[in-house]
């Protein structure tokens, strides 16, 4: 198994971001935190030859009541996390030694761009600028562990998933990565649920040819460029076989560990969080393929 994901606390946030599948579906997961005891057992369970952890892919990882201790059992046996946050940093993830913390102890950390339309955190503003103050402090302590001599820490990447509200302002979220530092950027387009409000459809989606446009500007010389915006150029004239080795699925390597240790083999967002039995559920149509 390359790698795991752990559902470790997919209620637990500090942002309320609409286009959450939570959000979208309009209920929470409802399993509750993962008891650090079925993330140690999940880990084990797939150790040998395991390269990564991803924890949570729903709600905030760094919220993980256990996640120190998650962190530190993962680098006692040299296994790296993949992290993916929403640049809120809370508690001590927020200061110097957090960052150091995450930054020797993870593969990659992901900061999401969902943040830009969530409002309130905990009762304190949260804005794009705080947002970019956080991951320019990740990458100033980034860069100071390099002058020390460190030769083995994580990257730093964005996620930022495209919609009507935002697209016009990609590629200055682009140039702002470049002059930082940012190691890559995942462009995602904005994905709903089959179950999502129509209304929020018509406010945040985007247009076939929006898709189009924004694939030839969201391009870099600096940094690495990929992401669901990119599946389907890459599949542009490729000959039938060449185009079901692409599609082949990416994630067949992979499990995911729900809070109560059942396991998933699919990553597909509309079978876990929306309606399994829809077109939008199977394989063919999986917005993770590409």
């Amino acid at each position: 198994m390359r790698r795991i994901t752990l559902l470790t606390n997919p209620d637990i946030c500090n942002l309320k971001c609409p286009l959450c599948f939570l959000q979208q579906r309009g209920r929470s997961f409802g399993m509750g935190e993962m008891p650090f005891e079925t993330a140690v057992a999940a880990i084990q369970e797939y150790e040998d030859g395991l390269e990564e952890v991803i924890p949570s892919t729903m709600g905030e990882p760094l919220l993980y009541s256990n996640f120190s201790r998650l962190l530190d059992f993962c680098s006692d046996r040299r296994i790296l996390l993949n992290l993916t946050t929403n640049g809120t940093f809370p508690g001590m993830w927020g200061k110097p030694a957090g960052y150091e913390k995450l930054l020797r102890a993870c593969s990659d950390i992901k900061i999401s761009g969902l943040a830009f339309e969530c409002g309130d955190v905990q009762g304190a503003a949260f804005d794009e600028r705080t947002w970019k103050e956080n991951v320019e402090r990740l990458l100033e302590c980034r860069l100071q562990l390099v002058r020390e001599g460190e030769t083995r820490l994580s990257t730093v990447s964005l996620q930022m998933t495209l919609h009507r509200k935002n697209a016009c302002r990609a590629e200055e979220i682009l140039r702002w990565a470049e002059a930082v530092g940012v190691h890559r950027i995942k462009w995602n387009p904005v994905v709903f649920l089959s179950v999502a409000d129509r209304r929020l459809v018509a406010e945040y989606g985007l247009e076939k040819f929006d898709l189009e446009e924004l694939r030839g500007r969201l391009v870099s010389t600096k940094l690495k460029c990929g992401g669901s915006l990119f599946f389907e150029k890459k599949l542009a004239g490729c000959g039938t076989a060449e185009k079901e080795k692409i599609s082949e699925c990416a994630f067949r390597d992979e499990i995911w560990i729900l809070p109560d240790g059942s396991e998933q083999n699919c990553p597909n967002p509309e079978r876990r969080f929306g309606n399994p039995e829809s077109e939008r559920a199977q394989c063919e149509n999986c917005v993770m393929r590409g």
